[in-house]
């Protein structure tokens, strides 16, 4: 086993990831440690060019630690940053875009001084996330060790809806009497603003799907787990809107959160409000896990769309975004390639205006990379943009995406990122045609390493 070292820390990286030194001068990665603290290190692996090392101690804590080092708790669940006061997670965050934009995209500093607007930070920084995916293990409900199958404890406050945990414990409870290997993973969805939680068991069995969902229907009803969250829910004002069974026997769909679905009773989803305006959010489907914070990217979106007659939405998903900016007499075309997405952006634009508008809401169920749009256009299918909306995922955008943007040439594009380094690459392939007018970093994710970012992108003038 490698010696322990003294080190100092001099940054965090992408992952949250304290930065130091070696005394041999290599570069190390070690979690759970803050730029300025001085600490007790020890190498767990290395390559030619880094290490990755644990922390044993910290010898001398940043004035920003706020928890005492206890490296187990810090790193579990994906909280890397969970000991960070509020306030320097937002000044890493908005420094993390700004290195990406002038390491990878080579925008001047001078220049981003100019169109970069201060962070969007969360508040409150807790009980944010409208969606929780928990394993379960032994009878406990909750997150696992950052790079392990076990669970960690965890400050449940620092993301998770209050109603969340009083489900987990309503389950860890009825687990207590009657003890079943049956689950692997619980998900937790709710809306705090029309009180409707959705509730899904999953189940890692290989056996033939009837006998797992005989076999869950019959536990669920023995146990009284139902009654158990009926009674949880109006505690804090809740109502139960369904529980659901999501069969994923293989890693692939595990990993994908994908598989069999099963509604066990009630319905298969639930309703939000975004944008004053009433969405439907299914089982297994995306929706931002911030419902608040996911607002401010639609504000900060719709500055781009104030004069705009046509809409393009591209990667749209079930249509939150762009229903959320879209203002009367303004048409909308969204482009997705997943057909339930699809169908749900339909069922969205019903829900969100039901006093006319939602005919001026169109979907095309296409992969954007290889829609012809111009041939779209051509056909009336579709008509010129003025704005062209894109929300890619983190791998972001296709360059033959970005070029046939480029070849459509709309008066505005915004881009809104959910990785800084794939933002600053695609940023370059814009600038070609268009200048940047505004960067604006937006924390939906206190106490993680992750940064969502809206950028206003207006075509050059050609004399």
């Amino acid at each position: 086993m490698a010696e322990p070292f003294e080190a100092v820390i001099t940054g965090i990286d992408e992952a949250g990831r304290g930065i130091g030194k070696e005394p041999s001068g290599k570069t190390f990665f070690c979690g759970g440690v803050f730029p300025g603290e001085k600490c007790l290190v020890r190498e767990i692996s290395s390559s030619a060019r880094f290490s990755v090392c644990e922390a044993l101690s910290v010898l001398e804590a940043s004035p920003s630690r706020v928890a005492p080092f206890d490296s187990e708790k810090l790193l579990c669940g994906g909280l890397p940053l969970a000991s960070l006061a509020y306030p320097a997670q937002l000044e890493f965050k908005a420094s993390r875009v700004r290195e990406c934009l002038e390491r990878i995209g080579r925008f001047d500093g001078t220049f981003l001084d100019f169109v970069m607007a201060p962070i969007e930070p969360c508040d409150p920084p807790a009980h944010y996330r409208n969606h929780m995916q928990y394993a379960i293990s032994d009878g406990r409900v909750g997150l696992l060790a950052s790079g392990s199958h076990e669970l960690a404890e965890y400050d449940g406050s620092l993301i998770e809806y209050e109603i969340f945990t009083l489900l987990r414990e309503a389950l860890e409870k009825s687990f207590e009497r009657a003890p079943t290997n049956l689950f692997e993973g619980l998900v937790l969805r709710a809306s705090e603003r029309t009180d409707e939680v959705l509730i899904e068991f999953v189940s890692g069995s290989t056996a033939p799907h009837e006998i797992v969902i005989r076999d869950c229907i019959s536990y669920i009803n023995a146990a009284g787990i139902n009654r158990r969250f009926e009674e949880a829910c109006p505690v804090k004002g809740f109502k139960l809107n369904g529980i659901l069974l999501r069969i994923s026997p293989d890693k692939a769909s595990r990993r994908t959160r994908g598989g069999t679905r099963v509604v066990l009773s009630g319905k298969d989803h639930y309703d939000e409000i975004f944008c004053g305006r009433r969405m439907r959010v299914k089982a297994g489907s995306f929706f931002q896990v911030n419902t608040k914070q996911a607002e401010k990217l639609a504000e900060l979106a719709s500055e781009g769309c104030e004069n705009a007659s046509v809409i393009y939405d591209l990667y749209c998903g079930c249509g939150t975004l762009g229903i959320g900016i879209k203002k009367p007499g303004q048409v909308l075309f969204g482009i997705e390639s997943v057909p339930e997405a699809v169908e749900s952006a339909k069922i969205n634009r019903s829900l969100a205006f039901p006093e006319g508008g939602a005919d001026e809401c169109n979907y095309i169920c296409k992969d954007v990379l290889k829609a012809d749009i111009k041939s779209l256009i051509k056909s009336g299918k579709l008509k010129e943009p003025d704005v062209i909306i894109v929300d890619p995922p983190r791998k972001g955008m296709d360059p033959g995406v970005i070029n046939r943007i480029l070849e459509i040439a709309p008066e505005t594009v915004v881009y809104v990122s959910c990785d800084p380094a794939t933002l600053a690459r695609d940023l370059k392939m814009f600038t070609r045609s268009y200048k940047i007018v505004k960067v604006t970093p937006v924390d939906l994710f206190p106490h993680t390493p992750h940064i969502e970012t809206v950028v206003l992108l207006s075509k050059l003038s050609r004399k």
